[in-house]
């Protein structure tokens, strides 16, 4: 550890102490790794005795002091952490890799700091090290790079927290155009390595996605916006395979039985069923719109799937099978 200033040193032994039964002053040198003295510890325990903290001092053997904090004392202190909560943070923020170098995977660094605060001492000492990249790695792949969209994201949030009307420059990918236009933001949702944000465009009373990366310039207006939208996400994600949405209908899947322990057991929509048929084959039927999430889905599961029904999607993957071919 770096040198402590008094405070820093203070709130660390309250911390030490509210964890533990005693502690001696020797210990609590080496707790800060012989940064500082016995005599600054001693300076340290009186000053948090005359500033009302309740401790207990007794000699013990070789003139070495232990220490303790009255019982009814730790009641003020905040409830430790146990090590497997210190171990569910470790992972909760390595799988935070979509907001790597932005402003939010800062404030969460600034977050774990605080709470390693409260861990209590023998947690502590148990993960000394311990570390999200040892712990746990998230393996997703083709994630978009957000540090250069970091202000969006930090604009964004606060007009979703304070119900901010925002203007934006938008790229329109699939028609290769810009627009203009005002819309309420409602939430932020992460989805296959992209970042969204779920708006609502008043003038035509609808809610779409937006991806971070196609804005390209953002104004956040002064004005607040009527919260009267009621925003109904299992209604709004009902007839999707993903992100686009389409009329619903029902699809029927057949797949090989050699892929079968990749399909069953995950819930890929839902509205899907899945059965096996006697060869050891698996039929799922999902109720979704015909989108091209949902036909790249079931193309990557390349010679392994069937497309049982409707006749629309097959003849729909008849034909872009045979634009492969031509290409290949």
């Amino acid at each position: 550890m770096s040198e402590f200033s008094q405070i820093q040193r203070l709130v660390r032994i309250l911390q030490i102490l509210t964890s533990r039964k005693n502690v001696t002053t020797k210990e609590l040198v080496e707790r800060f790794n012989y940064s500082v003295s016995k005599r600054t510890i001693q300076r340290d325990m009186l000053a948090l005795s005359e500033n009302g903290v309740p401790l207990v001092s007794e000699k013990i053997k070789a003139n070495e002091n232990i220490w303790y904090i009255m019982d009814h004392f730790k009641q003020f202190i905040p409830v430790p952490l146990n090590t497997n909560e210190v171990l569910a943070m470790q992972m909760l923020k390595t799988n935070l890799y979509i907001f790597k170098n932005t402003k939010i995977e800062s404030d969460v660094e600034k977050l774990i700091k605080k709470i390693d605060q409260i861990i209590p001492e023998e947690v502590f000492l148990e993960l000394e090290n311990v570390t999200s990249e040892n712990l746990f790695e998230n393996y997703s792949k083709a994630q978009y790079e957000y540090s250069c969209h970091n202000k969006t994201i930090t604009d964004l949030i606060l007009a979703i927290t304070e119900k901010r009307i925002c203007k934006v420059l938008y790229h329109n990918q699939s028609k290769d155009e810009h627009k203009r236009f005002t819309f309420e933001p409602v939430k932020l949702i992460t989805y296959n390595g992209g970042l969204y944000i779920i708006v609502f465009i008043r003038k035509y009373k609808s809610f779409i996605f937006l991806a971070i990366h196609r804005i390209e310039k953002l104004e956040i207006m002064d004005k607040n916006f009527a919260d009267d939208h009621n925003f109904d996400e299992k209604r709004f994600m009902k007839n999707r395979f993903g992100l686009y949405s389409g009329k619903p209908v029902e699809i029927k899947l057949k797949f090989d039985k050699s892929i079968a322990h990749y399909i069953e057991g995950r819930n890929w929509h839902h509205t899907q069923e899945i059965g096996c048929y006697k060869s050891g084959d698996l039929w799922i039927t999902l109720l979704t719109g015909i989108t091209p999430e949902l036909i790249a889905w079931i193309m990557s599961w390349h010679k392994n799937v069937k497309v049982i029904k409707p006749k629309s999607l097959v003849k729909e993957i008849n034909s872009i099978i045979c634009d492969i071919q031509k290409l290949y």
